[in-house]
């Protein structure tokens, strides 16, 4: 057991050529800061192990791909590691996947008080202050498989008592866990902080100092380990991030106006800046360099959806919400306020008389026959129908010659392609074909082909559980497709009618304007 306590800082899992990966679109003025994020970070590990008076630094693999960061990627954690020698506290380094010694440029060499674990073998070295052993350090890094410390070393004098720390990169197994020699198990090869076993011995991936993505929501950083001179260990994660990531969930009553919805929302995102502002206060380091990313899902109840998901309002929020807490540290940015369409159609809409009624019972129809083929081709117009034909005959050729070679007797077909294709197709055609087929995988289809269909299918009952959940009956009797196509006005249409006609002549604006263009 230890006779004088100490304490470390376990790290992991730096990826520093890895970028923040989880957003579409950002202000320019946050750019330098994502770009910034993943050195950030890693500095922050050092810093606490200055802050802290730590008495040495165990890392348990990859902190970097040599390869991908280039130069400054090993110059910054040399400079990191001489902060350290400075104040003269030793690194403990086994290396895993992206960082082995056997990918590290030899040019690059580390301040003495750096020790990098051997690849393939497990090394023993030992912590010393004063003169006095106070902990054995096992540490191997990534290299044959199956290397683990399990009886890798002999005891030796002395040792047998003194607190021991395993340094491996992966999963270990369970027996290797429940030995009572190792105390403490600093792992590494995850980025998401875990404590895999607390007895015999503590075991904990130490996870990475930043969150990258919406997928990495809670506390990144590292693990400060205090051992008392009776050897408890405890372990305490310290923050070092500088972006945090959310996703948050609203109710919204079909009642309820904006200014309400606006209320609330801006309720939880002063919660989450005055408890960003607080643990910045408490480890004691600056908020100039957090963000904390909020991605709003909105359960919207009733009419609450279309209004959320068609009209303005989003935008709306998503604007005042900014504006209120993106402008001054701590940073608080609403990404996105995105209203959920519900999984599942509501029963009352299969009985409706109505356009949307009729095409919900039809698919209930054929998903539960799934054998009968959908040809809805007749009721298609002459040129979207001739536009398929010419895609057969092209589909048949080509499998002719697959199947058959490229003496295959084809001229019958090219014959019936050379007047298909004398016929000009508007460059949509392809486009609305798709939308408006039911395709079903055929016997002879490849599996590419089955997944594209199944796609579209997928994609078709998606567009239909949006309607549904948005009320919208499709068009009513009085609502030709050619009307709303046309730029006739809308003002008999009614409001949701209105909604899908100016959404028609957005999409035809946009055909138009790539027919120009090409």
């Amino acid at each position: 057991m230890a006779s004088q306590g100490f304490r470390f800082i376990h790290a992991s899992d730096f990826r520093l050529e890895l970028p923040v990966d989880g957003l579409m679109s950002l202000p320019d003025r946050f750019g330098d800061a994502i770009l910034d994020a993943p050195r950030l970070a890693a500095e922050r590990v050092f810093d606490a192990a200055l802050r802290e008076k730590v008495d040495f630094v165990v890392l348990s693999g990859d902190l970097l791909s040599p390869r991908e960061t280039g130069p400054w990627g090993m110059l910054f954690l040399i400079e990191q590691f001489k902060r350290l020698e400075v104040a003269h506290i030793p690194v403990f380094w086994g290396a895993g996947r992206n960082d082995s010694p056997d990918v590290v440029p030899a040019a690059f060499r580390f301040p003495s008080n750096v020790h990098v674990f051997p690849v393939g073998q497990v090394e023993e070295v030992f912590f010393n202050r004063d003169g006095v052993s106070l902990a054995r350090i096992l540490g191997t890094s990534w290299g044959k498989t199956g290397v683990t410390p399990r009886g890798a070393v002999e005891p030796v004098e002395d040792a047998d008592d003194l607190y021991t720390i395993g340094v491996f990169y992966g999963r270990l197994p369970a027996e290797t866990l429940k030995l009572e020699s190792v105390r403490y198990w600093a792992l590494g090869g995850s980025r998401v902080r875990e404590t895999v076993s607390r007895s015999p011995s503590l075991a904990v991936y130490a996870g990475s100092p930043l969150a990258r993505n919406f997928s990495e929501t809670g506390d990144f950083g590292a693990t400060l380990v205090e051992v008392g001179e009776s050897g408890r260990t405890t372990a305490t994660l310290i923050r070092t991030s500088p972006l945090r990531w959310s996703e948050e969930r609203l109710t919204v009553r079909e009642d309820e106006t904006a200014e309400e919805v606006l209320a609330a929302a801006r309720s939880r995102m002063k919660a989450i800046q005055d408890k960003e502002r607080e643990d910045a206060s408490f480890a004691g380091r600056s908020l100039d360099d957090n963000i904390w990313f909020v991605s709003w899902r909105v359960d919207a109840e009733g009419g609450a959806l279309p209004a959320l998901r068609y009209g303005a309002t989003t935008q709306t929020l998503v604007r005042d919400l900014r504006a209120d807490f993106a402008k001054e540290p701590p940073v608080v940015f609403a990404v996105d306020f995105e209203p959920i369409v519900p999984d599942k159609v509501p029963e009352e809409m299969y009985e409706r008389q109505t356009i949307l009624g009729d095409y919900l019972r039809m698919i209930r129809y054929y998903s539960e026959n799934e054998g009968e083929e959908i040809n809805v081709e007749a009721f298609m117009p002459e040129s979207m129908r001739a536009w398929a034909a010419r895609e057969r005959v092209r589909h048949e050729i080509s499998e002719r010659r697959r199947t058959e070679g490229e003496s295959a007797d084809v001229s019958e077909l090219l014959a019936r392609l050379k007047t298909l294709e004398s016929k000009d197709f508007p460059p949509e055609t392809a486009t609305l074909y798709n939308m408006t087929s039911f395709d079903t995988p055929g016997a002879g289809d490849s599996d590419e082909d089955k997944l594209l269909r199944s796609e579209k299918l997928e994609q078709r009952r998606a567009a239909l559980r949006e309607a549904a959940a948005l009320g919208v009956d499709l068009l009513s009797e009085n609502d030709s497709p050619a009307a709303l196509l046309s730029g006739a006005t809308t003002k008999g249409l009614t409001m949701k009618n209105r909604v899908i006609a100016a959404e028609l002549r957005n999409l035809q604006k946009n055909i138009d304007e790539k027919e120009i263009g090409s």
